[in-house]
């Protein structure tokens, strides 16, 4: 009987948890190593209190070492528009000469399905971005439901931006016209909100957003959505894992539909969004409305890498240690950043 099976029965499943025959034929054989040598035996995060997966350690094993760069200062930074406590913000700042008009900065948001993850979770990644791409790198330590559900993590993501804006920028000694964006999942999520809360108001102006297995449709199921059905039983994120997310960040099912929960239905002008590096898995659920986000950004003239990463589910940028998939997914985005920070024609790019 399968995880899903005994959960409609009403039994408790417990570990191991052997792929799905649905998948076994279509997984990476990277990954499936990995999963049957270190994962399979681990109880999933939806089948226990959210307590004792906050508690467990590392969200999601096989990462790499993080890359050495010069100073990483966490702040705890005052809001401008919202109530609430004060945000915890982290800064990674590279080796080297700053750039005259001061340091390229990217704001990035950690995954975890809006309930899950802390400031520590794509320390990874982060860093490879600071160092790799000669950015300051501010990663974001959003409230997480369901405590504080929806619109609790936009809001402290807005709230990140206008700190970069405004003191950030003093600070960290940033030049806001190299301003990117990016996130894993969920903060891939919520990277992709900013941006378009940005094009609604018309500043800031983001250059870049680098969006990981994005959550861009919080209406899809396995019944309208094509990779949600063919997935549903992937590891590390199955359907009823992603729903059990989905109902902790959006208790009221009317704001499923909201474009600041579902960026891919926002209705504003696609034209103004920045360029997008877009990378998705194959055998990940979300992997549909991520190539649908690409698709949208396309038709609106705007460019948009869409890189599919063929047999890897959901997680993979997170395991770079032990996938070629998280390093390249990773290196996607460390070129696009520095590219788009540090053309060819300027003196700094080499």
């Amino acid at each position: 009987m399968s995880v899903e099976q005994r959960l409609a029965s009403g039994d408790n499943p417990e570990p191991p948890y052997p792929l799905h025959h649905s998948v076994v034929d279509r997984i990476h054989p990277q990954y499936a190593d990995f999963y049957n040598k270190h994962i399979y035996k681990n109880q999933q995060v939806h089948l226990q209190p959210i307590e004792a997966s906050r508690a467990s350690g590392t969200l999601i094993p096989g990462a790499g070492p993080p890359a050495v760069v010069a100073e990483a200062e966490d702040y705890f930074i005052s809001r401008e528009e919202t109530t609430g406590p004060r945000i915890r913000v982290r800064a990674f700042t590279p080796h080297g000469e700053k750039p005259e008009k001061g340091w390229p900065v990217c704001i990035y948001f950690h995954g975890g399905g809006w309930v899950l993850g802390t400031i520590d979770t794509e320390n990874v990644i982060a860093t490879n971005l600071c160092a790799r791409a000669n950015c300051v790198v501010v990663a974001v330590d959003y409230r997480l439901a369901p405590e504080d559900p929806f619109p609790a993590a936009v809001d402290d993501s807005w709230e990140s931006v206008l700190w970069v804006l405004g003191q950030g920028k003093k600070i960290l000694q940033l030049d806001i016209t190299k301003l990117a964006t990016g996130g894993s999942s969920a903060g891939g999520n919520l990277a992709a909100i900013m941006c378009q809360r940005a094009a609604v108001l018309g500043s800031p102006r983001f250059s870049l957003q680098l969006l990981s297995v994005p959550v861009t449709d919080n209406t899809a199921d396995t019944e309208n959505n094509i990779s949600w059905k063919e997935n549903q039983h992937t590891p590390a994120l199955p359907a009823p894992k992603m729903m059990w997310y989905r109902k902790h960040y959006l208790p009221e099912k009317s704001d499923w539909s909201h474009p600041e929960a579902s960026p891919l239905l926002w209705e504003g002008d696609w034209s103004k969004l920045p360029r997008a590096v877009i990378v998705v898995g194959e055998l990940d659920v979300l992997r549909h409305e991520g190539q649908q986000f690409g698709d949208k950004l396309h038709r609106a003239g705007v460019a948009a890498d869409v890189h599919l990463m063929k047999g890897q589910p959901h997680p993979f940028i997170a395991m770079d240690g032990v996938l070629d998939a998280g390093r390249e997914a990773i290196t996607h985005f460390c070129d696009a950043l520095k590219e788009t920070m540090y053309p060819a024609s300027d003196p700094l790019a080499a």
